[in-house]
């Protein structure tokens, strides 16, 4: 009894790949609070490795930006690794170019970041900084970290207005996004399967049988229980020449009903069917499906 009272006390031990001031900090902060033990990783797969190993409760892993898609090597760990995402957070984006205090913007040779964020800036690099070299790096907060650890004072990064703060450097300009809605949604994965009531949000990969109408057959349990299908995206399996698994995301939770059946009924046209895992989400488009009919109804 008293080691249980000890470990409701602990704080969550929540691990994520990058430096501190990172997006996925962020993300974890935005999903957990501020009462959190934050453990850095240099890789996705060393996040996943800690929430394995029980050195992390709880892991933050990004899946999809609403600007550059899906980040792929996140979706290869979700088919490897027996974690399953009890949580998701979704956050909004804002990218900074962060240098020294004494750089100015007209003698900025070289841009480091992330990939994912560089690419989300290519429009503002190819109108205001076309001469500059953009130079990927592991991690947005590493970035900034990096140049501030630096002699170069001609070398600017792209990250958060919270690791210009948190490494006190200057923020040259906010905002340079190339799509002012920017979002990136993440995963707080966990060794358990989640069993909350409250799930509203279930995450599977599939392969289909190889016949005709094996991915129609699928998506059919779904619709004729009226379950919304919210994603949908096929990636090579890597274990087979030209074989492809899906990734699907539906609203429902995982221990109702329809959605038992529904798994149940899939496996007799697919070869494999893995959970990911259930969790509320805030971001159901089914809701905001619902409540643009409503508005439209008050004009007809």
């Amino acid at each position: 009894m008293e080691e249980k009272q000890q470990e409701s006390k602990r704080k969550k031990r929540v691990a994520f790949q990058g430096e501190r001031g990172a997006f996925s900090e962020m993300a974890a902060v935005r999903f957990f609070g501020n009462s959190i033990d934050l453990l850095t990783c240099k890789s996705f797969q060393q996040v996943c490795q800690k929430v394995t190993d029980r050195e992390a409760d709880y892991g933050i892993l990004p899946v999809e930006n609403s600007q550059t898609g899906s980040i792929n090597k996140v979706h290869d760990l979700l088919l490897e690794e027996s974690l399953f995402a009890v949580g998701e957070a979704i956050l909004k984006v804002e990218h900074c170019l962060i240098a020294k205090n004494r750089t100015n913007f007209k003698d900025i040779k070289k841009i480091y970041s992330h990939p994912q964020a560089l690419a989300q800036c290519e429009g503002y690099f190819s109108k205001n900084l076309p001469s500059c070299e953009i130079i990927p790096v592991y991690d947005t907060a590493g970035s900034v970290k990096m140049i501030k650890e630096s002699d170069d004072i001609k070398t600017a990064a792209i990250a958060s207005h919270y690791a210009a703060d948190l490494y006190n450097m200057k923020i040259l300009k906010s905002e340079i996004q190339d799509n002012q809605s920017n979002r990136t949604r993440f995963f707080i994965i966990s060794p358990n399967l989640s069993r909350d009531s409250r799930n509203n949000k279930t995450s599977i990969i599939f392969a289909v049988i190889s016949v005709p109408g094996a991915i129609l057959k699928c998506l059919k349990e779904l619709a004729i229980r009226d379950i919304n299908l919210s994603r949908l995206e096929s990636r090579p399996s890597k274990r087979e020449l030209w074989e492809y698994v899906f990734y699907m995301d539906f609203e429902k939770g995982l221990d109702e009903k329809d959605t038992r059946e529904a798994l149940e009924s899939m496996k007799k046209n697919t070869t494999f069917l893995k959970i990911i895992g259930t969790y509320y989400s805030e971001s159901s488009v089914l809701g905001k499906a619902k409540n643009h009919i409503k508005e439209l109804e008050k004009y007809n």
